[in-house]
């Protein structure tokens, strides 16, 4: 008996263990993870080649430094393609799983394509194909984590994911040089290959986003009815206020919407027996919105709701418009008044691309990491040249953009998704980071064409890192944001147009860098990406700005303040 004690409380905490694994993986924490790693993966594998590339190209094959530019330009043309593909199909037919599985597949395969090359032009074929695998991952990762945070929890979601993206994007270098040096090409392939497999076993490990949100949905379902089944003793359930607010915002918007005729003194909507009747008209409201079309949703709407209110507050006087404009939560109330005309037609790229919020965050996308991608075709050349760098003292050199940048990441995502620090700054809003932290990288990059040694370099670099997180994490949550508010059934494809975007930097800026820098010198190229930088605060500045003049800053607070991103 002593024996067999142990070794069934060893069993059970094994049992355990594998339950709380089981129920993980059905977490959005997971999703987030899964994701972030993903966007690792996909960056790393850009940011691998820039110490030992000039070693390859100049030593070995001895080309010009031109070449390296088309290279890194051969991987944005196949993030271009991978990216808007996979994301229709996963948008379309709403799996995100496969795409993801396939694209990891891809990466690890054309890592070893890429390392068996000894011809410029199989270089050239790898590196596009490397850039279609990971356009894809890339796309889909981030619509996942879209897919199941919300409000200001997905700004900092995003961010952690933008952290992921920085240790693989810059930090590409310094494990490239590490391994590099210590294994050759060969070693670089056997290390993106192992980091697409671990993410690829986690992904196949992982509930599909959708089964997520269904379960979640299941839940708040469960918890409605357990309210209405037990109105009368609300306060015996100890529910969260936020809960009962929540519901109260919801049927008052709805009221005033689909009943305009019932006017007269405010109500007091707190006793038990109007709460029952209100949220059943909400429940019954948001259950509709996703089940039918705009057309009978409204025809529902205009004759359930006027009896389901009427009925609840019989004792008490009925909603003044006015009352129940206050209490309009409008971002929510669009969201649903949306996804259900998208029921009837979905969103299209093109759809996207019109909304200016997308369209300025495509800007700034380019802009910003343009401005990092701007390092690794010139810094590597500048340093061997001027100060005779090893590629080990290249690689380390790169942490100082790194850390930094990984470090403010999720904190400059958290603040930027509160809603409290938003509306300080409105109309401005996020865009405020973003104009804000394009002028400030514009200044140290500047700075960097002044520097004298390599110790004045780094230094730079920190502020760089710094200053890169706080324009480029914003440009996420919000394009998530907007999604939503549009209704939230193009996650993918907004995401594939931040890849696009991405992917135009990535052929522009290390395509035409080199060539400058060979005629003008590095500082002079550095002025350059200031002056990119410059431009595009500004232009992301010109909408908030009309607004603001348009209805002063007085219409954006309160609780009828005009919505903004």
């Amino acid at each position: 008996m002593d024996n067999a004690e142990p070794a069934n409380h060893g069993k059970n905490s094994v049992s355990r263990i594998l339950r709380k694994c089981n129920d993980f993986r059905s977490q959005p924490a997971a999703v987030l993870i899964v994701s972030t790693m993903a966007v690792f993966s996909d960056a790393v594998v850009y940011g691998l080649i820039v110490p030992f590339l000039p070693d390859v190209l100049q030593d070995r094959l001895g080309l010009s430094s031109s070449a390296n530019g088309l290279l890194f330009g051969c991987f944005g043309i196949g993030v271009l393609i991978g990216a808007p593909t996979s994301a229709y199909i996963s948008d379309r037919w709403k799996v995100r799983k496969w795409p993801m599985v396939l694209g990891l597949l891809g990466l690890g395969a054309t890592s070893a394509l890429f390392a068996l090359s000894n011809a410029y032009w199989e270089l050239i074929l790898a590196r596009m194909a490397q850039g279609v695998s990971s356009g894809i991952t890339w796309a889909i990762g981030l619509a996942m984590i879209a897919d199941v945070y919300q409000g200001e929890a997905l700004g900092w979601a995003m961010g952690i994911a933008f952290s992921g993206f920085t240790l693989g994007y810059l930090g590409g270098p310094v494990f490239g040089g590490a391994i590099y040096s210590a294994g050759g090409v060969h070693a670089i392939a056997i290390f993106v290959g192992a980091i697409a497999a671990i993410d690829l076993v986690f992904r196949l490990l992982l509930v599909e986003p959708k089964d997520i949100a269904v379960a979640s949905a299941s839940c708040s379902e469960s918890l409605a009815d357990l309210v209405l089944d037990n109105g009368a003793n609300e306060h015996q359930l100890g529910l969260d206020s936020t809960l009962d607010n929540r519901f109260r915002k919801r049927a008052a918007s709805r009221a005033a919407e689909s009943s305009p005729a019932l006017v007269a003194t405010p109500v007091a909507i707190d006793s038990p027996r109007s709460l029952h009747g209100i949220r059943a008209a909400s429940i019954q409201e948001l259950t509709d919105i996703h089940v039918a079309d705009s057309s009978s949703a409204k025809k529902r709407a205009s004759s359930g709701h006027a009896d389901a209110i009427a009925g609840a507050t019989a004792s008490v006087p009925v909603l003044t418009n006015a009352t129940a404009m206050d209490t309009v939560d409008a971002p929510t109330v669009r969201q649903d008044a949306n996804r259900a005309e998208g029921a009837a037609r979905r969103t299209t790229l093109w759809d996207l691309l019109k909304e200016w919020p997308i369209l300025a965050c495509c800007l700034a996308a380019i802009t910003t990491t343009g401005t990092a991608g701007a390092f690794e075709p010139t810094l590597p050349i500048y340093m061997r040249d001027t100060y005779n760098s090893s590629t080990i003292i290249i690689s380390v050199v790169f942490i100082a953009i790194v850390v930094p940048n990984a470090i403010i990441a999720p904190i400059v995502g958290k603040y930027t998704s509160d809603h409290r620090v938003l509306a300080r700054v409105a109309p401005y809003g996020r865009f405020t980071f973003m104009i804000g932290g394009s002028v400030l990288q514009a200044i140290v990059t500047a700075c960097l064409g002044a520097t004298t040694s390599i110790a004045g370099l780094v230094v730079n670099l920190v502020f760089v890192g710094l200053t890169g997180a706080i324009a480029s994490v914003p440009i996420m949550s919000t394009m998530g944001e907007h999604v939503g508010r549009m209704g939230g059934d193009a996650n993918a494809k907004v995401y594939s147009l931040f890849t696009i975007a991405y992917s135009i930097s990535v052929i522009i800026v290390p395509t035409v860098l080199p060539p400058i820098m060979s005629a003008v010198g590095f500082a002079a190229t550095m002025g350059v990406v200031s002056a990119v930088l410059v431009f595009g605060a500004l232009v992301l500045a010109i909408r908030p700005t009309m607004m603001l003049v348009k209805h002063g800053r007085a219409a954006y607070q309160g609780e009828n303040a005009l919505p903004f991103l």
